[in-house]
């Protein structure tokens, strides 16, 4: 599952998700443009992602790893 997906399931914008992970909105707006793989960000971001998602750090990432792999 993408980071897309979750915003879309959770029904929050990219500007709502920068908000609320502390995260800057262009860095956000990037993973979810796929100007940056997520794989790539440092953990502290990825975890303040997972965390105002609500989902497992792994969760995001896990797509972008096997897409990699590929």
């Amino acid at each position: 599952m993408n980071i897309n997906q979750i915003l879309s399931e959770k029904n929050m914008s990219i500007y709502k998700l920068a908000k609320l992970s502390d995260v800057p909105y262009s860095t956000v707006n990037d993973i979810c443009n796929n100007k940056t793989s997520i794989a790539k960000c440092t953990a502290e971001t990825v975890y303040k992602l997972a965390k105002a998602l609500n989902v497992s750090m792994e969760t995001l990432i896990k797509d972008q790893i096997e897409t990699d792999n590929s």
